[in-house]
């Protein structure tokens, strides 16, 4: 079963004409969400993040993660940078992706505000055909296929590009992200295989919270994301509990109202993630892990994902004079977490 799973899982990801990197916790990661949450706090943030998943298949996905961005008040914009890579199969399918993104804070009433962003990235493919293994290919062969014949390039190298919209009050946040605007073609074949464009649509509430002398010390929050890519969907709802320092959530991803589209009879549904966060000052520590209730089963063994976020420069008077802090991954889901919920529209020095 697992040397099943492994063949499929290379010979998929070298026909399918996109497949972008996946974080459960994609709220601590921000800016591979949506480039509009580059420079989301009141200062800079490093943020790292590290996905296993199926690790009871040899060499299935493993991707690392690693971002940084600054809020820069003079010009009330953000700017912000990240490093994603994902391997996977035996011959160490690598996808490299690297994004520069830029965001303007547009204040539209005491209330609510807007920031609009685009995003520049560079990318790089690259797979080792020799350790390749096709479902076509004859056993003990040394190599050739009708699918090993049309693989024509080793590496693939691209540019993209995307934009993204995020609007926010003191309670509710919602957001669009439009990926692949370039539409680039990284197929390892001799055709033209263009992504499609991938669209993020996130959001949600803050239900409940409870302040101490500015800070917001237990919460409790509900938050969305759902994304489509062709004919290929995905969505996520879930719940945050905080009482600082601890963090404790539960997600349910799949789309419960829709059909498999292999199996028209099978509900279509991925698993259950639960997550636990601890807060050491400026760090945050994140575990999650992602419990398959699909198809597949305990045969993959879910997924492990760790996150690590450092804030630094904070300006704790933007907080409390209505500068949006950290989006929705710590504390609250609530990314204005000010006292009154007014905003402020005082000049900031650039630092």
């Amino acid at each position: 079963m697992r040397k099943i799973i492994t063949i499929l899982l290379l010979f998929f990801s070298l026909i399918l004409k996109a497949q972008d990197p996946h974080f459960s916790q994609f709220y601590a990661n921000p800016l591979y969400l949506s480039p509009s949450l580059a420079g989301s706090t009141n200062g800079g943030r490093l943020i790292m993040n590290y996905r296993n998943q199926w690790p009871e298949v040899s060499k299935a996905f493993s991707t690392y993660s690693v971002s940084f961005d600054n809020f820069f008040s003079k010009f009330n914009s953000g700017i912000g940078f990240y490093l994603i890579q994902d391997r996977a199969g035996s011959a160490g399918l690598t996808t490299t992706n690297a994004a520069f993104q830029y965001s303007y804070n547009l204040i539209l009433s005491d209330y609510w505000q807007v920031i609009p962003a685009v995003q520049f990235a560079y990318g790089n493919k690259a797979v080792d055909f020799s350790k390749a293994i096709f479902p076509d290919q004859p056993p003990k062969s040394g190599g050739g296929s009708g699918s090993f014949d049309r693989l024509s390039n080793e590496q693939v190298h691209y540019i993209d590009i995307a934009s993204s919209v995020f609007l926010y009050s003191p309670k509710y946040w919602i957001g669009l992200t439009v990926d692949h605007l370039a539409k680039p073609n990284y197929t390892f074949m001799n055709e033209d295989a263009k992504a499609e464009l991938k669209y993020t649509f996130f959001g949600g509430m803050n239900i409940w919270s409870e302040r101490r002398r500015n800070v917001a010390e237990r919460a409790f929050s509900a938050s969305f994301r759902y994304q489509r890519q062709d004919k290929f969907n995905q969505f996520d709802l879930g719940v945050y509990w905080h009482n600082s320092p601890l963090e404790i959530g539960v997600w349910y991803r799949g789309l419960p109202l829709f059909n498999n589209a292999e199996k028209s009879s099978a509900v279509n549904q991925d698993a259950i993630i639960a997550l636990l966060a601890y807060d050491l000052g400026p760090v945050r520590v994140g575990y999650s892990y992602d419990i398959t209730i699909g198809s597949l089963g305990w045969s993959t063994a879910g997924a492990h994902e760790l996150s690590l976020i450092f804030e630094f420069n904070q300006r704790a008077r933007f907080k409390t004079g209505g500068r949006r802090p950290a989006v929705p991954c710590s504390e609250s889901a609530n990314p204005l977490n000010s006292v009154g919920g007014k905003y402020t529209r005082k000049k900031r020095r650039l630092y």
